[in-house]
């Protein structure tokens, strides 16, 4: 199955008028041309459509509806914010249809009708697009006159001299005989100054060689020529025009009649609407259609010049997430502003640097002599995060992750260059260097991840995930106390594939919150079946994401499990991680005291790993904390006793329960029990297991 019938196979609607009509194209993928668009952009398409607008899929995905249209449609209307305005409406749940003229990649006219269709993908606001060829050749014509024959000659030379366009004759010795109030307007001549004159001796036929005898060469054979040209006003100024002459034979008189009206407003806004659809608003810097021309470029040089190293520098900025989710985009934007002045001031002479979207830079490198020249650039580069970055009195660190990819070395395709360096780049995040070169072995680790990734969005559905459970018990009297559920994923040939490999991407695929309220009943109902099988008073605990946490029936999921498994909710414990409070601190504190409200109890994991804020730890409805296993390790070394000791009176003070996490031994546990009242985990007590043995280890002796 491909990318597009995948693609395709994820729609869904909510009009029924759309419901029949996507479940027909979802069966037959190619019986139309079909494209789908995210935000204004193309995400995929199939056969038909690359074949149309003869492209390739590469240059097709990521470009937009008026990168294949001419900057102008002929309603005047200008193509790129007339198809943002459609594309709203569309947005906004309506069925749009209308005529539109395409250019594909080879230049060719393509006059379309156009059909978006809101649907969704992945819970997002997507657009279907049918686009349907109009033949014009097809509609029959009838030849109908138009009426100008009729007229007397006085209103046609009426008509003639108060036209808009400027409009001058000339007979067979090209001198000019005649000219309209228009042509003295633009031009600032009088008719006096103009009239027995030669049009090259008052600026009006400024050409090259070669244009010139284009101009005689069409005049000659086809009787007429069209074209955009510069004319030149009584002061000197020049100013382009679109120009039309047509040589006229009356009786045995030749007169050549020329028409040209002055586009100077026409081009300053082409190249301002050029300008646009090349160029980041938010930045000023060039965007991902102009990286690929410069990539392009640059590739071209590099093959004219060899024996010289080319890169192409991938950047991801480290902690920009965080910015965004505590300090509003509206910083996150300023703080990209900065960013890409820093890079301009760093290297404007450099390298030509480009911002594809997000936090993501990309920097094309060219003419360097070796390998350890790009490497000292990417330093220079990690050297502008040095300083912070502030906004309104407001300090912000932040990090960059540089991925490299060389050419001609490693590739001479644009696409793959900057696909190679991404790839690095992600590598990138977990080296100690945060810069890392391509290599083949990133990419044998980028297939395992996109198969893991392939393997993971089926797995819930093959039920392939399991639960294993790990003890937690009171330091005072050994007792059980609760059961932490752990997710594991046994894939259909029995390997187990650890929960730190998978468990990061289920966010990526879409399957974080849907397993995790699975997660959320499985432990609930198993916990609930031990404590009256046992007449126990067990505690299920679950770890709980920040993005579960932020997402609006969260608080149904909790619901839900405990009256589907009869759990009392005080016997139900979310652990959730510190990051949790500093995503969206607001909506996630009104979670938690929803949460406390109905009796559930809340854990913070990990406690001590990340960036600890007592402020937060006062004010949130907490009801114990999971000491991060580190401390225990260190219980063997005086200062770590001592930290350890600081966290459980830290508990203590606020009147909550303590869990420390990590106790491998008798004497970690002795040490901790000495410390005061709370509880343990960790695999002295007993490794993560499954129902039946965790239930046959605790409550079957």
């Amino acid at each position: 199955m491909n990318h597009w019938v995948k693609l395709l196979s994820q729609l869904s609607t909510t009009l029924p008028s759309v419901e029949q009509q996507l479940a027909q194209w979802q069966t037959d993928p190619e019986s139309q041309f079909l494209a789908i668009i995210k935000g204004y952009a193309f995400i995929g398409a199939n056969e038909g459509v690359i074949r149309y607008f003869q492209t390739q899929e590469d240059s097709f995905i990521n470009a937009t509806p008026y990168d294949f249209s001419p900057r102008i449609q002929s309603s005047g209307k200008n193509s790129v914010e007339y198809t943002q305005q459609l594309i709203q409406q569309a947005n906004q749940g309506q069925v749009v249809h209308f005529n539109w003229l395409h250019m594909s990649q080879l230049g060719t006219e393509l006059p379309t009708k156009v059909t978006l269709y809101p649907v969704i993908l992945a819970q997002e606001q997507v657009i279907l697009v049918l686009f349907e060829p109009i033949n014009r050749r097809s509609r029959a014509r009838t030849n109908i006159s138009n009426g100008f024959e009729h007229l007397p000659s006085q209103l046609l030379s009426i008509i003639l001299q108060d036209s808009a366009e400027a409009v001058y004759i000339t007979n067979h010795q090209h001198e000019i005989i005649a000219v309209n109030k228009a042509m003295c307007r633009i031009c600032g001549y009088s008719a006096d100054q103009l009239l027995h004159k030669k049009p090259e001796s008052v600026g009006l036929h400024q050409v090259t060689l070669d244009d010139d005898n284009s101009y005689k060469l069409s005049l000659a054979e086809r009787g007429s020529w069209q074209g955009e040209t510069v004319k030149q006003r009584s002061d000197g100024s020049h100013f382009p025009a679109w120009k039309s002459c047509r040589k006229i034979q009356v009786d045995q008189d030749i007169f050549y009649v020329t028409l040209f009206s002055d586009i100077s407003a026409k081009k300053k806004l082409e190249s301002k609407l050029t300008e646009q659809a090349m160029v980041d608003t938010l930045t000023g810097l060039p965007n991902r259609h102009h990286l690929k021309q410069l990539l392009n470029q640059a590739l071209i040089e590099s093959r004219n010049a060899p024996g010289t190293l080319g890169a192409v520098m991938f950047m991801d900025l480290n902690g920009f997430k965080n910015i965004n989710d505590c300090f509003g985009h509206a910083t996150g934007d300023k703080v990209l502003q900065l960013v890409s002045a820093r890079l301009e001031a760093s290297c404007i002479e450099k390298a030509d640097i480009a911002r594809l979207g997000g936090d993501e830079f990309t920097l094309i490198l060219q003419d360097c002599h070796d390998r350890a020249e790009v490497e000292a650039f990417s330093q220079q580069m990690l050297g502008i995060f040095d300083a912070p970055f502030e906004i309104d009195g407001q300090k912000f660190y932040l990090g960059s992750s540089v991925g490299i990819a060389l050419f001609p070395d490693h590739s001479t395709q644009a696409s793959q260059l900057l696909s190679l360096a991404d790839t690095a780049m992600y590598c990138a995040k977990k080296s100690p260097n945060h810069v890392l070169f391509y290599d083949a072995d990133m990419h044998r680790q980028a297939e395992k991840k996109l198969k893991l990734l392939s393997d993971l969005r089926h797995a819930h559905s093959l039920k392939q995930f399991k639960l294993a459970y790990q003890v937690i018990v009171n330091l005072e009297c050994n007792s059980v106390i609760g059961a932490e559920a752990l997710l594991r994923w046994q894939q259909s040939d029995g390997t187990i594939v650890p929960a730190s490999e998978f468990v990061p991407y289920l966010e990526e695929t879409g399957l974080l919150i849907p397993v995790g309220q699975w997660v959320l009943v499985q432990a609930c109902t198993q916990v609930a079946n031990w404590r009256t099988e046992h007449h126990s008073e067990l505690q299920a605990c679950v770890n709980v994401s920040p993005l579960q946490l932020e997402h609006p029936d969260f608080i149904k999921h909790v619901h839900h499990a405990l009256e589907l498994s009869q759990l009392a909710p005080d016997s139900l414990v979310l652990e959730i991680t510190e990051s949790a409070l500093l995503r969206q601190p607001e909506r996630v504190k009104s979670t938690l005291a929803e949460l406390k409200s109905i009796g559930v109890r809340i854990a913070i994991d990990d406690f001590g790993a990340g960036l600890s804020s007592l402020s937060k730890l006062g004010s949130l409805p907490i009801d114990t904390l999971k000491i991060d296993a580190g401390f225990a390790k260190r219980l063997s070394e005086p200062q770590g006793k001592e930290l350890c000791q600081a966290m459980i009176q830290l508990a203590q003070a606020l009147n909550i329960q303590f869990v420390v996490e990590g106790i491998e031994t008798l004497k970690q546990k002795q040490i901790l029990a000495a410390m005061g009242k709370g509880f343990g985990q960790g695999y002295f007590f007993g490794h993560p297991e499954s129902a039946e043995q965790f239930n046959s280890a605790n409550f079957d002796n």
